[in-house]
């Protein structure tokens, strides 16, 4: 197993200018306040200082970032609908982020099961091998899933 490619807090430095803009936007999308997505970026780097990962190339890195972050923010929505407890009239409001486009919207609003594979596919540019891969499961599962969220996406748009 190669070696961890961020020897020092200067290769850290570059590594998180390179791929924070991007680890932000994939957490926005999950979470959909600024500050739930700053915080779940924010946990995403201090998973890489304290696991050290070693990546082959930026690739890889990206690739190890996205499952990392699509895990960390579903993982912390779960364990906020477990413990939310207070009335909901005492619940402020989500400011979600304007992105001033529908298809974008729809997207957001697809279950995490095929808003995962839309993202990847059509925002990422992975393939759906790629993507089965990233997922742990059957390019089948991802072809399918493609499929029933592009079902979904229609006629969410067509209303």
């Amino acid at each position: 197993m190669p070696e961890s490619t961020l020897r020092t807090d200067e290769d850290f430095g570059k590594f998180y200018e390179r791929h924070r803009e991007y680890v932000y936007r994939l957490c926005l999308t999950y979470m959909k306040t600024r500050a739930d997505a700053e915080d779940c970026t924010e946990d995403v780097f201090v998973r890489v200082l304290t696991r050290k990962p070693a990546f082959s190339d930026d690739i890889h890195a990206r690739k190890w970032l996205t499952v990392t972050a699509c895990n960390h923010c579903k993982n912390k929505l779960k364990r906020r609908k477990l413990i939310e407890t207070v009335p909901l009239y005492d619940v402020p409001e989500p400011v979600e982020e304007d992105t001033g486009n529908d298809v974008l919207s729809a997207v957001m609003s697809l279950p995490p099961r095929y808003k995962d594979v839309i993202w990847m596919y059509y925002y990422e540019g992975y393939s759906t091998d790629e993507i089965a891969s990233l997922l742990h499961r059957p390019a089948s599962t991802v072809r399918n899933r493609l499929k029933d969220a592009r079902e979904m996406l229609r006629k969410h748009l067509e209303d």
